[in-house]
């Protein structure tokens, strides 16, 4: 069923749940409705974004923490599982020199960006995400500085709905800015992981994970083909 054959009703329950991290008015925006018909939606199907929200942070955690267990996945856990897991400050900054051919604008006017925060636990920085995609070119600081995730950036197709390919990990040296963000020694090792992001089969950005490689480890699942 396309989205435009739901009810509006239908529509905001969908939004709400595919998308928590939407806001009140960008639902009622899509929807063609007003905020106060949103909320009064939302209270009657007992859905809270607040919750949603911190739901998918959970989830988030306990990936982090190697809780999930799927022995399909090649995972990434923290060494220390306990404390506190935040996210600090969102940076933007415009890129010049960054070759990847499935990387396009979709319209003119757009410039390639790449989006960076780092990741904690306890106040000590454990990893940086940054992810590399097109933005529209009046994109500034303010408007990416309330961002609960850097998926926000993609939208209303929202983070359960992005698909990721060919996540490839390898052992690094950190050069001065992740020296810095992560607070670990010039040159020291870092884990880097790489992936591709789509949505409809669409390459919208590229992903990077930098970890501190001493606060964290890899694990593999079942035999280990070299």
């Amino acid at each position: 069923m396309q989205v435009e054959e739901l009810t509006k009703k239908e529509q905001i329950i969908n939004f709400a749940r595919h998308d928590p991290f939407l806001k009140i008015s960008d639902i009622s925006e899509r929807v063609e409705t007003t905020p106060r018909y949103v909320r009064t939606i939302l209270s009657e199907a007992n859905i809270s974004l607040m919750d949603l929200r911190e739901k998918y942070a959970r989830n988030m955690e306990q990936r982090l923490e190697g809780k999930h267990d799927d022995l399909q996945k090649a995972t990434i856990q923290l060494l220390k599982q306990d404390g506190e897991i935040a996210a600090g400050d969102v940076q933007l900054q415009q890129v010049d020199d960054f070759e990847f051919g499935e990387l396009a604008p979709t319209n003119p006017e757009e410039e390639l960006y790449k989006i960076v925060q780092v990741r904690m636990v306890d106040q000590k920085a454990y990893g940086l995400q940054e992810i590399i995609t097109y933005l529209s070119s009046d994109i500034n600081q303010d408007r990416i500085c309330d961002l609960n995730s850097l998926y926000e950036l993609f939208g209303s197709k929202g983070v359960n709905n992005l698909k990721f390919r060919n996540n490839v990990i390898q052992v690094e040296r950190a050069n001065s800015f992740l020296s810095c963000q992560l607070d670990i020694e010039a040159n020291g090792p870092i884990v880097k992981s790489q992936r591709v992001i789509f949505i409809d089969k669409i390459p919208v950005g590229v992903e990077n994970y930098y970890f501190d490689a001493n606060s964290v480890q890899l694990v593999l699942p079942g035999e280990l083909v070299v």
